[in-house]
């Protein structure tokens, strides 16, 4: 009767297999094509595959991932991470919706285009990757900067806690082969901003009546430029990039922000550091996997920018510590871990194809502090100071390349815990 039920439940799970978060869905590799053995003319592909997820920060919501591929002729390149297409050009819409004092809100938009030139070289040794988007945050959330930064009474209004950001950005970013599982990347980001903060928020309050560190950290709400240079080094060692069971995949990136009078007010620098361990002591039925983060903004970032760790949410939301709030601590440095537990459950067929449902369970913690170069305890409080979550979920898997996940989390932070849906695993 209990294998009946989960047998149910996985072909419940299958039916939303297309399903997840829209920047994670984007991220899940194609299925690799077979080409012909002799040389056949060059093929043009086309995708659309609509998708819904989302989690208690932003609600729930739906949108699409498609692309359009001209397809590689010939036999795959042997040069490591060459992909079976010439250029490939994805798309992705994503809207969130959820009610907010009695209200209908829509929390999140994001849309974009992604062209990919895998070879983009005669040698075949660079990756190039240009994305423009723009996103719509409409209920960002501001609480206080600082580790020690504490709820307001429960007579505030929501509403006082929240800014909202528009911010679409174009990047341009190359890939480089060095060596076998070795790569360079540099990389240029541009974002316009544009704040909206009522009067009467918290943050409005922080920005003029906060302390000088405090109204420093914040700075003004004028629409800006922020232009990114950035330049990293990676090491990639995993057997599988969607499904991972063993490997390793660590990244060390900086990132210069220039600033220019009139056109770019934030001058600042960032580094951050990423450790990715990935081990399976008892094949299928155990996998551990576990990430050390830390990022570290030196200067004058714009402030939104301390809540935030490679464009998404860092101590708190859903890929970094769940069950934590998204945005709910600021700080210019941050670090945090993530333990994971997976297990390979129970193989299954939907009309022939091969899924595996599996279970997770998970620890993310982490710490922020209000910046390197000098001690704030009135901001930062005393001791360990660690946030965390703690919770499990499921994993829905369809071959190597493509993996459905529903976590629950709990924290001392959370309101009362935490959710999330998404396509792919947090790292």
């Amino acid at each position: 009767m209990i294998r009946a039920a989960i047998r149910q439940l996985a072909a419940t799970l299958a039916s939303l297999l297309l399903i997840g978060g829209a920047a994670a869905a984007a991220d899940a590799p194609p299925a690799p094509a077979t080409p012909p053995a002799s040389a056949a003319p060059a093929r043009r592909e086309l995708n659309v595959v609509p998708i819904a997820g989302g989690d208690s920060d932003v609600g729930i919501g739906f949108g699409e991932v498609s692309d359009w591929a001209g397809l590689a002729p010939g036999p795959p390149s042997l040069v490591p991470g060459a992909l079976p297409y010439r250029w490939r050009l994805e798309s992705e819409a994503f809207i969130t919706f959820k009610t907010q004092n009695d209200a209908f809100i829509v929390p999140f938009q994001d849309y974009s285009l992604l062209l990919t030139v895998p070879n983009f070289t005669a040698r075949k040794r660079m990756r190039l990757d240009i994305r423009g988007s723009y996103t719509d945050e409409a209920t960002l959330k501001y609480y206080g900067i600082g580790n020690a930064s504490t709820l307001p009474p429960a007579s505030v209004n929501i509403r006082d806690t929240e800014y909202a950001r528009i911010h679409p950005t174009l990047s341009v970013e190359a890939r480089f082969n060095l060596a076998p599982a070795w790569f360079l990347q540099l990389g240029n980001l541009y974002t316009y901003n544009r704040l909206t903060v009522r009067p009467g928020t918290l943050l409005a309050a922080d920005q003029v009546g906060g302390s000088p560190d405090v109204r420093a950290v914040i700075g003004d709400f004028n629409p800006h430029g922020v232009d990114l240079l950035e330049v990293g080094i990676e090491y990639d060692s995993r057997d599988n990039e969607t499904v991972t069971h063993r490997g390793m995949f660590h990244e060390l990136k900086a990132r210069v922000s220039p600033q220019v009078p009139g056109w770019l007010p934030y001058g600042y620098q960032q580094l951050d550091a990423t450790f990715r361990f990935y081990v399976t002591p008892v094949p299928r039925w155990l996998s551990l996997s576990w990430r050390l983060v830390g990022d570290v903004l030196f200067g004058a970032p714009p402030f939104y920018e301390l809540a935030r760790f490679d464009e998404t949410p860092a101590i708190g939301g859903g890929k970094a510590v769940r069950g934590v709030p998204a945005q709910r601590y600021y700080g210019k440095v941050k670090v945090f871990e993530n333990l994971e537990a997976r297990s390979e459950l129970l193989p299954f067929h939907v009309k022939k194809k091969l899924l595996v449902l599996g279970v997770a369970a998970f620890l993310d913690a982490g710490r922020v502090w209000t910046e390197i170069s000098q001690a704030h305890p009135e901001l930062d409080g005393g001791g360990l100071g660690i946030k965390y979550g703690v919770g499990g979920g499921l994993r829905l898997q369809e071959g190597q390349t493509f993996v459905v996940r529903a976590d629950i989390a709990w924290s001392p932070d959370a309101t009362p815990i935490g959710a999330y849906f998404a396509a792919g695993e947090i790292f």
